[in-house]
């Protein structure tokens, strides 16, 4: 197919080699053109002039070239009209493209005005030669390479045609000023590489493209570039090289490790430390060295802890890095850590009989210096037996994880339960997070014998607590005897069935024990009525080496309602007695509190742990009587104390209201033993609570404003003291009796911190606000209330809901609990204010052993009564002699003071500076024989410096003995009937 390429001509030209007949001639120059061999794509270009030799104006119209299309294309060098006088000329710029292959002849055409030759035809040539470069490869991945670097692939270029190529590179994407690309000639024949240079400055993976022209004209050949650009080479794993708590006398070594996570090796030339921290050293050779790409090298470094407390300091990495020449790795550590120390780690339970269970307690503890960080026990698993039989082993469940303060420690009980003749062992694992102590292996062994089968009597057969009124609480007792002829293991002693909550052993299970024939052993089950009443059963379990009954089970019932006869003690305690030296009998009063009579039909003891220690003495015999509204009946308890061991048995009362008899227990112990030591802790009296219990009856008028002009003398004494002390204030009085009353509560505080609607401060301190003053209107409780009943209110205002909570959720009134007064390592003072005695519903050494309980039984100091109280020395204003209030504060080691004294403040200060002192008096639990007490104080004999005040049954120290100081008083108990 031939092209046609046309230039338009508006003036003429003159003189070519062709002439013409007319005037004008035209000649071109050349005569032809060859463009010999051109690349496909390419160009080549010449230039053809066109002249006027004749002698008219010749004007050239236009040109063209006739042959392949879009191979050649003509065009005038300037612009038009093309009009040639004689002798002048223009000039046509030719250009050769070949599109294909071979040979590619053509014809410029030009036309003019002339005469003779109007179409003069010029011959054209060449060929066309596919000439472009081979590129390879396709892709290019420059991997990952740090920032500030450089990085050079390269693309091979290959050209084997016979004619030079010109390669051009393009980049293009939002990264293209990161990469450096030139163009580059190819000769033939010829092979060469176009170099790709990635110098990243920015983070991060890369947009790129490369495109590349082979040839000039040709088609772009993309070519995939792969690239991204790291922060860092070469990273520390971990960062931060954290060692934790070590003991200062131990060595903790941990690694440093580098990784290189570019694509090409880096030089690692030193590690250093920077040293602000001797505690922290390393040695590591082999440097310098290269870390090869994806290669982790690690690095020893050593925490030696050179004094308690933080540790840093820095090990530094040197790089051949153009942006990172160091890594820095930062190093913590704390000198003082948890440490696991375990006693026993290996336990032999010898030889025990089949069915028993035998206990031994392995002390766990935190035994790290005193900053050290807690320390968690993990966990706690026994290592299955390898014959696949059940294991013998096992301990008391423990709440994991487990955690341990510094010194802290747990008593972890682990038992041995024989069930198979021979030799037994165990391995009980526990993983912790102490320092070089992650795992502990502790190992148990034991063997086993053959026994006949148990043969053991239970009584009672059912313990039965008959009556309480709702919210009272009793006391029976169960006693396991070996009647057989050999031993008799028993274990797992524990409630079954507590009936919703109300039934429980007041000791806790007993885990297990060995009754000898012959022997027995009696424990304690508790019942607690709850304010709603109902009737209950549950069932006491327990466990014996008798293949027929295995397990022993010991019906509970309990019944609680409103009662009309009021028992008064609620139960009858003889103590300690000796078969040669029995206690006093004592005496049971029964009031008929209700509105009608009631008929006594029948007054019993019910079986109870051994059912001949107690008798009945003075007592209403039947048949039935009646008991009117108001009226009363004692009855007469004695105990023999001739069987050794605690004895309990109810004591039951038939009554027309009750379809089951009102039950007090009756509880003696009878002991072998003559002497006895009481041992007591002097406590540290910096920190004391102290609960002011203020009658708040109608007789008061009187004695209040006594009290309150008291109360600075009291505030004083304190500070004068220094001591860190809780002040609070309630009421005698248990039941509310009128709005008349202040305070919130209608005078029934009933333990509640007066006043309990919260109207004033209730806990006071010394930093409080105008202390003296809030404390003084505090004391004034009003006068409407109708019977005292202080230690109940004292029993009630420290015992749960009330001690624990901010709110008594059984009262109406917001927030009116009595939380946060009592702490445990404060002692506790209790001043009782009143003008008659105590008429709560207890025996004293009930309140005395519950406060005892309460702060410590063996520690006094953290547990006195005191009180203003009428004494043997009476005034017209006091009601009777507080003779409870006087053995309270006998038995704590504290003081009645007169309340008939006209001047309370002396009184007050008298209280204040015994309390807030080291105690001087110690009372004994029982009355010695006369010249038998023997004192030592921290385990030295001291024969002098005391003396025995038989009046309070107290070793008084003339010599006070300093806190901390343990004070043991062994005496030969006196027999209290002789």
């Amino acid at each position: 197919m031939l092209g046609l390429v046309v230039v338009g001509l508006l003036s003429g030209c003159a003189d070519r080699e062709r002439s013409s007949l007319a005037d004008g001639r035209l000649t071109a120059t050349p005569g032809g053109v060859d463009f010999a061999r051109v690349a496909v794509f390419d160009a080549r270009e010449s230039t053809v002039t066109l002249r006027n030799v004749g002698r008219a104006r010749i004007t050239v119209d236009e040109a063209w070239v006739e042959g392949p299309e879009g191979a050649y294309k003509a065009e005038f060098t300037h612009e038009g009209p093309h009009s040639l006088v004689p002798g002048s000329e223009c000039t046509l710029k030719v250009r050769f493209a070949p599109l294909a292959q071979g040979g590619l002849p053509a014809v410029l055409v030009v036309r003019s005005d002339t005469r003779i030759e109007p179409l003069m035809r010029i011959p054209l040539n060449g060929a066309g030669v596919d000439a472009w470069a081979r590129v390879t490869p396709r892709a290019l991945d420059f991997g990952r390479i740090e920032a500030d670097s450089t990085k050079t692939l390269g693309v091979t270029l290959d050209n084997p045609t016979e004619l030079p190529v010109m390669v051009t590179p393009r980049l293009v994407g939002a990264d293209k000023d990161e990469f450096v690309a030139a163009p580059v000639t190819v000769n033939p024949g010829e092979r060469v590489e176009l170099p790709l240079t990635f110098n990243p400055v920015r983070v991060g993976k890369k947009r790129i493209a490369l495109a590349i022209s082979p040839c000039h004209g040709c088609a772009d050949v993309p070519v995939q570039v792969t690239a991204e650009s790291l922060e860092r080479a070469v990273v520390a794993e971990p960062e931060v090289l954290d060692f934790g708590a070590v003991p200062v006398d131990r060595d903790a070594i941990k690694a440093s490790s580098l990784r290189n996570i570019s694509t090409e090796p880096v030089t690692v030339t030193s590690l250093m430390l920077d040293g602000t921290d001797a505690s922290f050293s390393q040695n590591n050779t082999g440097l310098p060295l290269v870390l090869q790409p994806g290669e982790v090298r690690a690095f020893e470094i050593r925490y030696s802890p050179g004094h308690m407390g933080a540790a840093t300091d820095r090990a530094v990495y040197t790089v051949v890095s153009k942006r990172h020449p160091t890594l820095p790795v930062p190093l913590r550590g704390f000198g003082g850590a948890s440490e696991l120390c375990v006693s026993p780690m290996m336990h032999d339970f010898g030889e025990q009989p089949l069915g028993s269970k035998v206990r031994v307690v392995v002390n766990v503890k935190n035994c790290g210096t005193d900053n050290a960080g807690p320390l968690t026990i993990n966990t706690l698993d026994w290592t299955p037996d390898a014959t696949g039989a059940q294991l013998q082993f096992n301990n008391k469940p423990v709440p994991l994880p487990f955690t341990l303060p510094a010194n802290g420690e747990l008593n972890l009980e682990v038992f041995y339960e024989p069930m198979r003749e021979g030799s037994a062992s165990g391995a009980l694992v526990m993983t912790t997070s102490a320092f070089s102590a992650a795992t502990v292996q502790l190992d148990f062994f034991g063997s086993a014998r053959a026994h006949a089968p148990c043969d053991l009597t239970v009584t009672p057969e059912l313990v039965d607590f008959g009556t309480l009124p709702p919210g009272r609480g009793a006391v029976l007792g169960v006693k396991l005897e070996n009647k057989g002829q050999d031993l008799c293991p028993v274990k797992n002693i524990r409630i079954a069935n507590d009936g919703g909550g109300v039934f429980k052993m007041p000791g806790g299970e007993l885990f297990g024990g060995i009754i000898y024939p012959g022997d027995w052993f009696s424990f304690q089950v508790a019942f607690q009525a709850p304010f709603t009443g109902g009737s209950f059963a549950g069932e006491l379990q327990v466990e014996q080496y008798n293949p027929v009954t295995p397990v022993r089970q010991v019906p509970l019932m309990a019944n609680s309602q409103e009662t009309c006869l009021v028992a008064s003690p609620w139960y009858l305690d003889f103590g300690l007695g000796r078969k040669d030296c029995r206690p006093a009998p004592r005496e049971v009063n029964y009031l008929n509190a209700c509105t009608t009579p009631v008929t006594i039909s029948n007054v019993f003891i019910g079986p109870g742990t051994t059912d001949t220690e107690f008798e009945l003495l003075d007592h209403p015999a039947p048949p039935a009587f009646q008991l009117q509204p108001g009226e009363s009946f004692t009855v007469g308890v004695d105990y023999l104390a001739q069987v050794t061991g605690m004895n309990l048995s109810p004591l039951f009362v038939d009554s027309s209201d009750l379809p089951i008899p009102l039950m007090v227990p009756l509880i003696g112990e009878s002991s072998k033993k003559t002497d006895k030591t009481d041992n007591f802790v002097q406590q540290d009296v910096s920190k004391v609570d102290v609960l002011f219990v203020v009658d708040n009856t109608a007789s008061m008028v009187e004695e209040h404003p006594k009290l309150v002009s008291a109360i600075p003398a009291f505030v004083d004494a304190a500070r004068n003291k220094a001591v860190d002390v809780n002040m609070a204030v309630t009421t005698t009085g248990i039941s509310a009796v009128s709005g008349a009353c202040p305070g919130g509560a209608l005078g029934g505080e009933a333990g509640r911190f007066f006043p309990a609607d919260n109207s004033r401060q209730r806990i006071l301190t010394l930093a409080t606000p105008d202390v003296t003053q809030v404390l003084q209107q505090n004391v004034q409780v009003g006068q409407c209330a109708q019977v005292e009943q202080g230690f109940e209110a004292m029993r009630r205002a420290l015992t749960s809901p009330l001690v624990n909570n901010a709110d008594d959720p059984r009262t109406p009134l917001a927030n009116d609990g009595n939380a946060g007064f009592l702490r445990d390592s404060a002692a506790l003072v209790v001043v009782f204010v009143g003008d008659e005695d105590d008429h709560s519903p207890d025996a004293v050494a009930t309140y005395v052993q519950w406060a005892q309980q309460r702060k410590g039984e063996n520690q006094p100091q953290r547990a006195t009564f005191f009180a203003i109280a009428p004494t043997k020395t009476s005034c017209s204003t006091a009601g009777g002699t507080g003779t409870r209030y006087a053995d309270a504060a006998a038995q704590t080691g504290g003081e009645v003071l007169n309340v008939c004294a006209a001047d309370y403040a002396p009184l007050l200060r008298q209280v204040a500076n015994k309390a807030f002192s080291a105690q001087d008096r110690f009372p004994l639990s029982e009355e010695p024989d006369a010249g038998t007490v023997v004192v030592s104080v921290n385990g030295a004999p001291t024969p002098s410096g005391w003396t025995y005040d038989a009046a309070s049954n107290s070793v008084v120290f003339s010599v006070v003995p300093p806190p901390g100081s343990r004070v043991a008083i062994t005496y030969r108990r006196a027999c209290a009937n002789d």
